[in-house]
């Protein structure tokens, strides 16, 4: 008994010297960058740009941001992989004329920002194969090549829906529906506006003209129907818009859910949404328990010693 006295009174005078010490090894602990692996709630997407011509329109009016499509889509982007939690995965790729190019399969984003980051920086309407925009069909080769190699990867294609020239033939979905989820990000505005025509040095030459338009494709296909084609006139301005029917008609056939994106903070939104997450083991930094661990015993330690003082 009295040596239980003499500790608890040993601990009443050194009470502050213990709690500062402990909260310095914590600190210390910090220091060695501890990680342990933990499951946790992630994501694992692959976030695919339409980099075609009418991507560069301006119809964006949002303060200190970029005007053009293609630009605010790279804004959001950017923005989102602030907000993914450590561990989620994140690939970029391209799309053009019918088919998609993957740039690089998904990376961990805390390890790899800065090499996403970059990638995402370089993106330009100039790395195109191709001048036609054939959505449909790209959006079709983007799910079949993420159903061969990269199963459980989700999709966000990022695109104003556009297809130039006017569509004569549809391609048929031969995939199953929601086999690959994900989302359509609908890109631009509703209302009709006029395609910048730039040079290879990204210098404004004017716009785009319906005469400057070939004519749509016939197919011949089982795989293809027939539909109403849009006749542009033979002359004027070529005007783009978003063309939230067609995606949205793309979002029921293939499963993709549909997103359109007014500001560049309602992808990061849409892109954590809990049904796209997974429970993965994941290796966890564990600083920033601990550094929370140091700041509670500093407080509890100056708010006792505050309260005995005024005693």
């Amino acid at each position: 008994m009295r040596r239980l006295r003499l500790a608890l009174a040993w601990l009443r005078s050194h009470w502050r010297a213990l709690t500062l010490s402990l909260a310095a090894l914590l600190v210390a602990a910090c220091l060695a960058r501890p990680e342990y692996t933990l499951p946790r709630k992630v994501f694992r997407y692959m976030l695919v740009f339409d980099i075609t011509q009418s991507m560069n329109t301006q119809d964006y009016h949002l303060e200190g941001l970029p005007r053009d499509r293609l630009g605010l889509a790279k804004e959001a982007v950017r923005r989102a992989l602030h907000e993914l939690p450590c561990g989620s995965e994140v690939g970029l790729g391209l799309f053009t004329t019918q088919t998609v190019h993957f740039l690089f399969e998904p990376l961990e984003i805390c390890d790899h920002f800065g090499v996403i980051d970059d990638v995402l920086g370089h993106i330009d309407w100039r790395m195109a194969w191709s001048a036609d925009t054939h959505v449909e069909m790209g959006l079709y080769h983007a799910i079949r090549e993420l159903e061969k190699h990269s199963p459980g990867v989700r999709l966000a294609f990022l695109t104003d829906g556009q297809e130039t020239p006017p569509q004569s033939v549809r391609p048929q979905f031969d995939g199953k529906p929601a086999e690959v989820g994900g989302a359509l990000i609908g890109v631009g505005g509703t209302a009709p506006v006029s395609v910048p025509r730039y040079d290879r040095e990204n210098q404004l030459l004017g716009y785009w003209e319906n005469a400057d338009i070939e004519k749509p494709p016939v197919s011949t296909t089982v795989y293809s129907e027939k539909v109403e084609t849009r006749i542009l006139p033979s002359e004027g301005l070529y005007l783009s818009w978003l063309d939230e029917p067609h995606l949205k008609a793309l979002s029921a056939a293939t499963g993709l859910g549909y997103q359109r994106l007014e500001t560049p903070g309602q992808l990061a939104n849409f892109l954590i949404t809990p049904a796209f997450a997974e429970r993965r083991p994941t290796l966890t930094d564990l600083r920033p328990l601990l550094g929370g661990f140091a700041i509670l015993v500093l407080t509890l330690a100056f708010g006792l010693e505050k309260r005995l003082s005024k005693r």
